[in-house]
């Protein structure tokens, strides 16, 4: 038994050794200071990254082994290993040893695997619950998946998705597929407000409703410059394909006879999608700074005696960190459509928070967001946000009327909590007035 035992003292102080030859001793831990530092790093390594692979990490960074680095070089790939959105703590450092200088990187993986349960309420007229199955890091690769039922005011569905990521894919190129089969509606609101003995009251009636059934599949190629941060013209691409077919059944006799019904007819539609974006918002967990701008052309091919139309959306968005503290946002949104029956372009209860899904539409609209952000706590495993903010917009037919027209808006605040090590769950409280009878309330979790 001695000899045994001799054996394997031998064995595992071999192995000791043969580790610590093969990592070296470490004689110096530090970060690059000084734009003008730089160092060769002779070899990387990847710690606490528990599910995402070593080669998605790897793909984010400007640099190999054997390649002299600067202090700009190493803090933009941590920013972009950040970019990738699947962790809750990123950081680095340089470990001078006897065999070289190996770049330490620790990235911390946040749990992207989870149920989803959606809860967005203000009313029995503006809600949306989802409930599902979601994975924004699929097997370690940075894919989504996603499979979830959704219902919300105008209908039920079911939607898959799966994305595939620009680090699996050729050059800077992405990938989507998904289906999406259930009921949905399209409907135009008119708010009418009326005063009686100093009060205010408001009533919301139809001017269009048109129920419908859906069945719509959709293939999607992108090339996001804004990740890798350098630019070339390199437009995202999609094609979907589109079954619609009218059915008043979908919807209560009460408000078919309340509003302008479409007639039951089938909708089949061929949809191409071109867009194109610039500029980086980086993100650091919750928070945002630096801007994107993006537009987008569709075309929505009729098949089967379906009438076609043509679609432009442009959109910017704007954020700028002043401290640890302070963030500034603003986006403005607009859109044209060809569209003259129930495809106008309807804008939801998210564009201008408060208002009713469809009290906004028109061949032409626009929305534009303004808010101060606060950030009372940020740590890897709770933040709290707080937000003030100014939100407007309006549609209309003819853009004498959009302009002109006073546009429908809301103020409010909120308060979000979130979970960086679980990054998809969060609780946001809303509070907002946008004018009588709108929603003050919304909750979203």
């Amino acid at each position: 038994m001695g000899a045994v035992h001799r054996s394997v003292a031998i064995i595992l102080f071999s192995l000791i050794n043969i580790g610590a030859f093969s990592q070296g001793e470490t004689l110096k831990a530090y970060k690059l200071e000084n734009l003008e530092d730089s160092v060769t790093i002779d070899s990387i390594h990847i710690r606490k990254n528990w599910m995402t692979w070593d080669v998605i990490i790897k793909s984010e960074l400007l640099f190999g082994e054997g390649d002299r680095v600067s202090k700009g070089m190493v803090d933009t790939s941590m920013q972009r290993v950040w970019n990738i959105g699947n962790f809750a703590e990123v950081d680095y450092t340089i470990q001078e040893t006897e065999r070289g200088n190996t770049i330490d990187i620790l990235a911390l993986d946040g749990v992207q695997f989870y149920p989803i349960i959606t809860i967005d309420h203000s009313s029995e007229d503006d809600f949306k619950y989802e409930l599902g199955y979601g994975d924004d890091n699929f097997l370690g690769s940075n894919s989504k998946l996603r499979i979830k039922w959704l219902k919300d005011p105008t209908g039920v569905a079911w939607n898959f998705h799966l994305g595939l990521p620009r680090q699996l894919l050729y050059k800077n190129m992405t990938a989507a597929v998904g289906y999406i089969n259930g009921t949905d509606a399209k409907q135009f609101v008119e708010r009418n407000i009326t005063t009686v003995d100093d009060q205010r009251t408001a009533e919301y009636v139809y001017t269009m409703l048109a129920p419908y059934r859906k069945s719509e599949f959709y293939v999607e190629l992108g090339n996001p410059w804004h990740l890798d941060y350098r630019y070339r013209f390199s437009p995202d691409l999609s094609v979907s394909y589109k079954h619609h077919v009218i059915d008043h059944s979908l919807a209560d006799q009460e408000d078919l006879d309340l509003g302008i019904v479409v007639p039951e007819m089938t909708y089949d539609l061929l949809e191409f999608r071109i867009s194109e974006s610039i500029g980086t918002i980086d993100r650091q967990r919750h928070r945002l700074n630096g801007y994107n701008a993006s537009a987008s052309y569709t075309w929505d091919m009729g098949l089967k005696g379906t009438n076609g139309f043509h679609t432009l959306n442009l959109s910017a968005a704007y954020h700028k960190m002043l401290n640890s503290i302070v963030q500034l946002s603003g986006w403005a949104r607009t859109a044209i459509t060809s569209a003259d029956d129930q495809y106008k372009l309807i804008m939801g209860s998210g564009d201008v928070i408060g208002l009713r899904y469809g009290e906004l539409y028109g061949k032409k609209t626009y929305a534009v967001y303004a808010g101060s952000h606060f950030t009372w706590v940020n740590t890897k495993w709770v933040t709290l946000e707080n937000a003030y903010f100014v939100n407007f917009g309006n549609g209309a037919d003819h853009y004498s009327d959009l302009l002109f027209h006073t546009p429908k808006a809301s103020v409010g605040t909120f308060f979000e909590i979130r979970f960086p090590v679980f990054p998809i769950a969060f609780f946001r409280f809303t509070f907002m007035y946008a004018g009588p009878g709108t929603e003050w309330f919304k909750f979203n979790m």
